[in-house]
């Protein structure tokens, strides 16, 4: 004779394989996502200072915040992401949307491209800045060397070295690096496209660039805004790659906000985590204020 288990019990039998599989998860969410985050907060209105070999925390309001509009390298660095974060993600959506439009059409060779378009994605960000520091070095640089041996000697410059190049260098490597991941997201977008309208248009005489421009382009317009989205974040936190090729240097003109609050958290030993706990949770108030106003601003921009 079989006797079913109380509903009490099947409740919990049913939470113990939930819980085994998201716990660990949970934990680590917790552990080091929610609160570094709203220690980072914390930190924020407070100075942390030395005292008889120990670390006291003292509560300062708003100082660290003030003190940030009279600090001109994170004023610099500002400006520096600033401009990553429109020239970034213009210069690689362009070319995501336009391959991922060539291999859709699947153009000769088109899954060789997707290969390797998409493989600079696999390499580490620190490895991408370790060689491109190499290419991009003023004496000995495959560049320069190049250019040198074709008898461009005038276009050989100290790309890492001057004050007009370096964030140039440091946004196209970051370009080359990253561009794939969209190309790849926007592919997905065009393959989800139902057939069935496409031959329609095809039979109602559209032609190809009339079914891009009035079916295509409006039916990938959400997954063009979140690839959009994903880009401006990725430029506004942009740290391995200008760590690994220029540190943020010469004379802080590549420094970006998050390098500059790794120098001022770890790399200065000034043992205040208040102050660069202040530009962290400032720079989170502004980037997620460039999402919603570029949210806002495209989701009606083409009407379905």
């Amino acid at each position: 004779m079989f006797f079913r288990k109380p509903a009490q019990q099947q409740q919990r039998n049913r939470w113990i394989p939930i819980a085994i599989f998201i716990g660990p998860v949970m934990v680590y969410y917790l552990a080091f996502m929610i609160y570094p985050f709203f220690a980072t907060i914390y930190y924020s209105f407070n100075t942390i200072t030395p005292v008889q070999g120990a670390l006291t925390t003292s509560f300062v309001g708003l100082k660290n915040y003030i003190s940030l509009f009279n600090d001109k390298v994170f004023l610099l660095s500002v400006k520096n992401t600033l401009i990553w974060s429109v020239v970034g993600p213009a210069l690689e959506m362009t070319t995501a949307l336009t391959l991922a439009f060539l291999i859709y059409f699947k153009v000769p060779l088109h899954r060789f491209y997707r290969t390797a378009w998409f493989t600079p994605l696999l390499v580490s960000g620190v490895i991408v800045g370790l060689v491109f520091r190499w290419i991009f070095n003023n004496e000995w640089g495959l560049l320069n060397a190049s250019l040198r041996a074709v008898g461009l000697e005038g276009w050989a410059l100290n790309w890492l070295g001057r004050r007009d190049t370096p964030l140039m260098v440091v946004i196209f490597v970051h370009y080359w690096a990253t561009f794939g991941y969209s190309m790849v997201l926007l592919l997905a977008g065009l393959s989800a496209i139902p057939e069935e309208l496409l031959d329609a248009a095809k039979v109602d005489g559209a032609s190809l660039l009339q079914t891009v421009m009035r079916i295509m382009i409006p039916m990938l317009w959400p997954t063009f805004i979140t690839v959009l989205i994903l880009s401006f974040i990725g430029k506004m936190r942009a740290f391995h790659v200008v760590w690994a090729l220029t540190g943020g240097g010469p004379m802080h003109f590549t420094e970006t906000v998050a390098t500059y609050v790794q120098k001022r958290a770890f790399g200065w030993s000034t043992l205040d985590l208040g102050y660069p706990s202040a530009m962290a949770v400032l720079w989170f108030g502004v980037v997620m204020l460039g999402v919603g106003l570029i949210n806002r601003w495209l989701k009606h921009r083409v009407e379905y």
